[in-house]
């Protein structure tokens, strides 16, 4: 379903880009040129915005999409979340990668133009997007203030042994091998009932933590739909026992890890490095390079522990704009 078509006025002797927001561009072609793009990773499929989509009644997930000589050039997700008569435009929500997809700069400059002119349109109180490239566009456009985020990635170019042997701290190796003898077992979540009893122990452990809002049941429900191959939901079990589990995306050159939840009986066994072990192994088998550990969110305590598995800092620009009198009204509300 095509919704608006615009054109970015091209350079001299170019001809102009064709930017076009669809809800539902075709999948088969959309998935083959993402799958084509190197910096693409797994939040810009259609598993993550359509579960998006379902799980959140006021999200509409939507693409900018350019193309040349009718071939699509570059692409750009973006979620349109309502809030009564005025939206948020993020590409994308929760911090999560959606940045311009495209071969030629000129049509990644074209498609990010687009969405900063449609951030910036009346009835936009919010818009943002997370350039995990790490690509700063310059200048920011008027209105938008750019921010840096981080997140720790561990190289998986000389295969698993080398990162367990040299990337991973000795202390890290040995508590994961203590509970590896002890009898834990890592295996994919095979029904909606055992994701269910992963997300308890997840929003549990989120809300003792205060200040965090855990995903709710039905976006890890339809996460669980979707998976393909694409989505491994771990378990660490102690025979009957689910001490924890981890949700972690492969797309292309990249391993996403994503959410994670332990009882506390899971420090006894070292079941969260024991969970991100496999699923390194399992990134390592299909031909990752790369493992995105993701942010730490200023937690010392899970910047050490990504560090002690060998992460090392990845910083990207975080572009946002708000309408000031909503930012206003935000601050006094508290929201």
């Amino acid at each position: 379903m095509k919704i608006r078509k615009t054109r970015v006025h091209p350079r001299r002797n170019e001809e102009p880009v064709k930017a076009e927001l669809e809800h539902r561009p075709p999948r088969e072609e959309l998935e083959r040129f993402i799958g084509s793009i190197p910096g693409a990773t797994f939040f810009h499929t259609y598993s993550w915005l359509d579960s998006l989509e379902k799980a959140f009644g006021n999200f509409r997930a939507l693409w900018l999409i350019a193309r040349e000589a009718g071939a699509l050039a570059g692409v750009m997700p973006v979620v349109r979340i309502s809030r009564g008569p005025f939206s948020y435009l993020w590409s994308l929500p929760f911090g999560t990668y959606g940045e311009p997809l495209a071969r030629d700069g000129r049509v990644r400059e074209a498609l990010l133009a687009e969405f900063l002119r449609l951030a910036r349109a009346p009835g936009c109180l919010e818009g943002g997007a997370v350039l995990f490239s790490g690509e700063t566009p310059a200048p920011a456009s008027r209105g938008f203030r750019v921010t840096m985020e981080e997140c720790r990635l561990v190289s998986l170019e000389k295969g698993f042994d080398e990162v367990w042997n040299t990337q991973w701290s000795s202390k890290r190796r040995q508590l994961a091998r203590r509970g590896l003898d002890a009898g834990v077992v890592v295996r994919s979540l095979e029904t909606e009932e055992e994701v269910m009893r992963f997300h308890a122990i997840y929003a549990g452990e989120s809300r003792a933590w205060g200040g965090v809002h855990p995903y709710p049941e039905r976006l890890f429900l339809e996460l669980f739909r979707r998976r393909g191959g694409a989505a491994i939901f771990w378990g660490a079990f102690l025979q009957e026992d689910l001490l924890g589990g981890h949700i972690d995306f492969y797309h292309g050159e990249m391993a996403q890890a994503w959410q994670g939840g332990m009882t506390e009986r899971a420090g006894e066994f070292e079941a969260g490095a024991i969970l991100i072990k496999s699923a390194m192994e399992e990134a390592c088998r299909r031909g990752c390079r790369v493992f995105n550990l993701g942010s730490s969110g200023g937690n010392r305590g899970i910047l050490f522990f990504k560090e002690s598995l060998g992460g090392r800092e990845h910083r990207y620009p975080v572009i946002m704009a708000r309408k000031r009198w909503w930012a206003l009204v935000r601050g006094r509300s508290g929201a």
